[in-house]
């Protein structure tokens, strides 16, 4: 993926975005099940190709693109997929498809100005832009209500503006292996004093954490990603948590390995930011938890689709 989500800081790599703890899933995989005899002699069935369709959905003057997946359920939320900062919807295809196909709907969007959807009208937007075109987006495209959010990486700061703004909407959220806001701020805390010969990797960090972030006209979506952060980490101050009681399953990677010529210490703050934050999206739920998920890089919906098929089952449930 292009710059990892255009830089979303979550490792001590310039490059990458990944969440720590390399344990093994603590959520049962269910690839390995099968499916149903197709009839008394005992034949299997595959699934069968679920039916896709795609549409423009107005929000206001500009579109947002949209594709589904499966047929609405009677009785079960679709599950609405908010992709991370940079990739075209695309990236959950494989995933939806799959679980799709055992009778469930899925729907993604590209955001603004990414894909086939319009560009944003403001040089310069925050979380709570993202959050208005979201709403516009469920009411635009007539989505059976509540839906369950699965966001990845930079899609959890949206997904947390919804409930915050309209938590009636929201039946449950599996984060994979979301961006946490407070991570820049650790990390700048963390860089040593500029100095004329410090390595290429520091100087890349600060040009991150220093420019990258307070200039909108970096990302196709004019996102000020300082102040996105900013954005969700007063949400996430406020009294009393964000998510009540809604279930919330947060997906995290394993880390990736030290990165010769940043400092350790930088390296180790990092982690323990990433880790933090991952613990604190979950307790915004009185039915919060935290999976480690193994064998996985940062798209975890690209690596391990089992594992977020089965964390969407376990939301859905209840």
């Amino acid at each position: 993926m292009k710059r990892m989500e255009a830089r979303t800081r979550c490792a001590a790599s310039v490059a990458v975005v990944i969440a720590l703890l390399g344990a093994g899933c603590s959520a049962g995989s269910d690839a390995s099940r099968t499916t149903e005899p197709s009839d008394a002699s005992g034949a299997w069935e595959a699934p069968s190709e679920p039916t896709t369709y795609s549409e423009q959905v107005d929000i206001g003057g500009r579109s947002l693109h949209m594709e589904c997946w499966g047929d609405a359920v009677a009785g079960e939320p679709t599950v609405l997929l908010i992709a991370g900062q940079g990739p075209p919807l695309s990236y959950w295809a494989p995933m939806a498809r799959q679980f799709a196909a055992e009778s469930h709907h899925l729907c993604a969007y590209d955001r603004a100005g990414v894909g086939s959807s319009d560009p944003p009208p403001e040089s310069s937007r925050t979380t709570a832009d993202q959050v208005a075109d979201l709403i516009a987006l469920l009411d635009g495209a007539r989505l059976e209500e509540p839906v369950v959010v699965v966001a990845h990486s930079r899609g959890s700061l949206p997904a947390v503006g919804l409930v915050a703004q309209a938590a009636e909407r929201v039946a449950g959220i599996v984060l994979v292996d979301p961006h946490t806001p407070r991570l820049s701020t650790a990390q700048r805390a963390a860089l040593p004093a500029e100095s004329p010969d410090e390595s290429p990797e520091v100087a890349e960090e600060r040009r991150y954490l220093d420019e990258v972030m307070f200039d909108p006209a970096q990302d196709a979506e004019h996102l000020l990603l300082a102040e996105c952060d900013e954005e969700i980490a007063a949400l996430l101050d406020e009294p009393g948590p964000i998510f009540g009681e809604l279930p919330v399953i947060v997906l995290e990677s394993p880390p990736l390995p030290y990165l010769a010529g940043l400092p350790p210490e930088y390296h180790e703050v990092t982690l323990a930011a990433i880790s933090d934050g991952h613990r604190e999206f979950a307790a915004e739920s009185t039915r919060g938890i935290v999976v480690a998920v193994d064998d996985t890089g940062h798209d975890i919906h690209v690596d391990r689709p089992d594992v977020v098929i089965d964390a969407i089952r376990e939301v859905i449930a209840g």
